[in-house]
């Protein structure tokens, strides 16, 4: 079973691919706004479309998918819209394709990752780092993707670690 753990962003999305408890195969999908002044609504359009084909791409394959709950804070708020637009692309891709998808909050993954569920992102990146070393971790979107597909493979029944009690919660 593979199992595929997705953080979704409008500049760099982090992938994770669990083939087994020993392999996790990273990856991101970056993309870049258009120069400022110039962007249209074909252009976000476009983007978005572009963006939303390279992710499916990469967990083509996958047997469960595991996504990031969009995070709808005040310091989140740049481009909601069209971040809500790509999350439910993806989502409603999957589902079209019989993929099951399980939707994580991001509290979720930082108590998952850390034992608490206010983590900042770099303290999740280090914890993820030190626990999955049979992933490449290059970066916080990668570190929360690997989170997320370890909670997933988990809940399959598959885990790729030893999470404590704490974490499982």
């Amino acid at each position: 079973m593979i199992v595929a753990g997705i953080d979704l962003s409008l500049a760099c999305t982090g992938l994770a691919l669990v083939r087994s408890p020993e392999r996790v195969e990273t990856s991101t999908v970056t993309s870049k706004p258009p120069k400022a002044g110039t962007e249209t609504l074909r252009s976000r359009f476009e983007r978005m479309e572009q963006i939303s084909s390279n992710v499916l791409e990469a967990v083509a394959g996958a047997d469960i998918v595991g996504i990031e709950a969009p995070a709808y804070g005040m310091r989140n708020a740049g481009k909601m819209h069209d971040r809500s637009g790509l999350w439910w692309r993806i989502v409603g891709a999957l589902e079209d394709r019989g993929i099951p998808v399980v939707e994580v909050s991001p509290t979720s993954r930082m108590m998952y990752a850390t034992g608490k569920g206010n983590a900042g992102k770099d303290l999740v990146l280090v914890t993820a780092a030190a626990t999955y070393r049979q992933a490449e971790i290059t970066g916080n979107d990668v570190a929360d993707a690997v989170v997320v597909a370890a909670m997933v493979s988990r809940l399959v029944g598959r885990p790729i670690e030893r999470a404590s009690p704490r974490r499982r919660r």
